[in-house]
């Protein structure tokens, strides 16, 4: 569940706490949750986080020795961070175990525990060279929030995806990074655009008031530190607040908040979607030619009425 506005929120809830701090060793609770592509050691080690950043959904931690980690959170993983560190629990399958010394940790030692329900997450350590190898890393899309990226180049992106509804074309992450179900359903409604729409048939003009809509979806969940819907939560164990703000999502059958018409709920490239059919109009199928059924006595009255009057006269 967690998208680009919780892991937002997520690194930036994790940077004061972690910067500048060192890891002395990375716990394997559960076996197949950290893949160490690096091949390095992970006990008593003394790797300095030097930056934190995100990508996507994906959330990367910069160590020395041009090592990194790099973070999918996935369904329902979570960083839990522990001063002092205390003792594991169901579902927690990695422990980062580091020091820093500054006034609000009295102790300098702490810990951060990966914890995840459904274990889908992934944990990778890597050398910075080996992050080609990560193909979902590596073939993701520009960032909606990036303000180089222009309405042209969205539409371009799109159109790779022409035959396929809009809906399914944000959800793909090689297309734009970050977004996923909650979020792409409150763009499309703020932008006043069918989730049905064919992704090639969006004009340039209907681009850039997407674009417009999606930065300001994602600027205001970031700002609400996420949207909590279910069991998501920062490094802190801190509920978002956006989903106090939802318009669309989660309201399959509500009335719509801006016209009062119920919302539709439809299941749309393999995933639940809510929209408005008044605000949000489908597109227009045209309709077949009519056709009529003549009968043989109708043909053959018809030939009939065809054939030349014959001359009575003599």
């Amino acid at each position: 569940m967690p998208e680009l506005p919780e892991v937002e929120t997520v690194r930036l809830s994790l940077e004061p706490l972690i910067l500048g701090a060192r890891i002395g060793a990375i716990n394997e609770l559960t076996p197949g949750v950290l893949i160490n592509l690096a091949g390095v050691e992970t006990q008593a080690v003394d790797w300095r986080i030097t930056a934190l950043r995100r990508r996507g959904k994906y959330l990367l931690i910069d160590l020395v020795d041009d090592l990194l980690l790099v973070a999918h959170l996935r369904m329902t993983g979570q960083f839990i961070f522990q001063d002092p560190p205390s003792s594991f629990q169901k579902h927690d399958h990695i422990s980062i175990l580091l020091e820093k010394n500054q006034d609000s940790l009295p102790n300098g030692k702490f810990q951060l525990v990966f914890h995840d329900t459904r274990r889908f997450g992934r944990i990778w350590l890597l050398k910075t060279d080996q992050l080609p190898q990560l193909a979902g890393l590596a073939g993701l899309g520009p960032e909606p929030l990036d303000h180089d990226l222009t309405g042209k180049q969205l539409r371009d992106r799109l159109k790779r995806r022409a035959r396929t509804s809009l809906k399914a074309a944000l959800l793909d992450q090689t297309v734009i990074a970050g977004l996923g179900n909650i979020y792409v359903d409150e763009t499309l409604f703020l932008a006043r655009i069918s989730p049905n729409r064919a992704a090639g048939s969006i004009s340039l003009t209907e681009i850039e008031r997407l674009l417009g809509c999606m930065r300001e979806v994602l600027t205001r969940a970031v700002h609400a530190r996420g949207t909590s819907v279910k069991d998501y939560v920062d490094a802190l164990n801190v509920r978002g607040s956006f989903q106090y703000q939802l318009q669309v999502y989660g309201r399959g059958g509500q009335p719509c908040t801006n016209c009062g018409a119920p919302l539709n709920k439809i299941v749309l490239a393999g995933r639940t979607t809510v929209y408005c059919p008044h605000c949000q109009p489908d597109p227009k199928v045209p309709k077949a030619p009519s056709t009529l059924t003549i009968t043989k006595s109708e043909k053959v009255s018809k030939l009939g009425s065809k054939q030349p009057t014959q001359d009575q006269s003599v």
